[in-house]
């Protein structure tokens, strides 16, 4: 009788653990055009979904109904996925003054590395002149991603 609940308690294990990952998929979508972020830029981030094509389908949702986008055909017309991600952090920077070419992303293990990249990104897209001026825009963790 002991050998039934051990063989039982292993496989509510492995379910436990199968059911706390199919929650941790996100995916980045973005629309940038060739000419740069001066020109506007949209940006969506889907997280904690059950799979790879829901947290895709929920990115392109959010970049292709973003407000630059709702206005804009053409940035609308450029969403596109760009990284799918579990137990993942992502985040997007961007220079707030319009016009100006600065935009990044990051997609990293943890908020601290997630904010770094997506702020170094941002910087080196937007020149010396207006690096200073990036600021973070969204930041979303996934799963058990450290917050």
């Amino acid at each position: 009788m002991k050998r039934h609940y051990v063989i039982f308690a292993v496989l509510f294990s492995c379910v436990s653990a199968w059911s706390n990952q199919s929650g941790a998929a996100g995916a980045v979508a973005i629309a940038l055009p060739p000419e740069g972020a001066q020109l506007g830029v949209s940006y969506g981030v889907a997280n904690d979904l059950p799979d790879d094509p829901a947290a895709q389908a929920a990115a392109m949702n959010l970049c292709r109904t973003s407000p630059d986008a709702r206005t804009n055909e053409k940035l609308r017309s450029l969403c596109k996925v760009v990284q799918s991600f579990s137990n993942q952090c992502a985040a997007d920077a961007m220079d707030p003054q319009n016009g100006t070419p600065g935009f990044g992303w990051a997609v990293a293990n943890d908020k601290q590395k997630t904010e770094a990249q997506a702020l170094a990104n941002c910087q080196t897209t937007a020149g010396p002149g207006r690096a200073a001026a990036c600021k973070l825009h969204s930041f979303k963790c996934d799963g058990s991603a450290a917050n």
